[in-house]
């Protein structure tokens, strides 16, 4: 008895949230007495992983010279399923903190760009890949979590690889074009959106964080995409509730 109230009560709260999380509460409450299917989308880590991203540090050795390690790439703590907000001006959320707990709650839109990626490793989706997914789905529905799927996330247990970083220093890993998550965010106003890869380009210059309205957010590392549903999965993101720009993420769906 103590737990149903228990349960009333986390439910009740939800339903005040916003109109869209009345789906939510009811999905919550199937995977709380077991009756829905539950999908980890965070990858896990471990000292093996730790050990290999190592080699993909750029670090400075005495007297401030390289120590000959390929440049550009991160250290580990961006090798994890993580959360990265817009930039907020004004008093939208101006950080990963301030992100109103509603905003961590949202619709699963997947889409599959696995094959484009299979010819090219690089592929970013485009404007054309998005609509052609409503034309056989329906429109995306507004404060939905847009998921592209690339298949990238098999080569996790390489870090050389997961980064796929070339001579230059420049990531060839798949990922959004700017004008996709341009009209994402203008046309179908969305909450956020998510991969299964390291970011292209990090930092202020990521041409997905520039797109995004302020206070919208990126997933990236995730894993497990190709166990959801097209549609009609429930997101729970939990970003570790840090005062910066960006923060360590547990990602869970709820499927329908």
């Amino acid at each position: 008895m103590a737990k149903s109230r228990k349960a009333i009560g986390i439910l009740g709260l939800l339903l005040l949230v916003s109109p869209i999380d009345h789906a939510a509460a009811g999905a919550l409450e199937r995977a709380m007495l077991g009756k829905s299917t539950i999908v980890d989308l965070t990858q896990a880590q471990h000292d093996g992983q730790s050990a290999g991203a190592a080699e993909l540090r750029r670090d400075k050795g005495e007297g401030g010279k390289d120590s000959g390690a390929p440049p550009g790439l991160m250290p580990w703590g961006e090798l994890a399923t993580q959360l990265e907000l817009a930039t907020a001006p004004g008093g939208d959320a101006a950080n990963v903190a301030q992100i109103p707990p509603r905003n961590l709650l949202g619709l699963a839109v997947v889409v599959d760009i696995s094959a484009s990626v299979a010819r090219q490793a690089d592929y970013r989706a485009t404007v054309q890949d998005f609509q052609a997914w409503e034309h056989k789905y329906g429109r995306i529905p507004r404060r939905s979590v847009v998921l592209l799927y690339t298949g990238w996330s098999r080569r996790w247990e390489d870090p050389a690889r997961y980064v796929n970083q070339d001579p230059q220093g420049v990531r060839r890993v798949p990922g959004f074009s700017s004008g996709a998550v341009a009209f994402l965010a203008a046309d179908r106003d969305i909450l956020g959106v998510g991969s299964d890869t390291v970011a292209a380009e990090p930092g202020p210059g990521d041409p997905v964080l520039g797109k995004l309205r302020p206070g919208a957010w990126q997933l990236l590392n995730l894993t497990n995409l190709e166990r959801l549903p097209t549609k009609g999965a429930k997101l729970v993101i939990a970003p570790l509730r840090l005062e910066a720009a960006a923060a360590p993420a547990r990602v869970v769906a709820i499927l329908p």
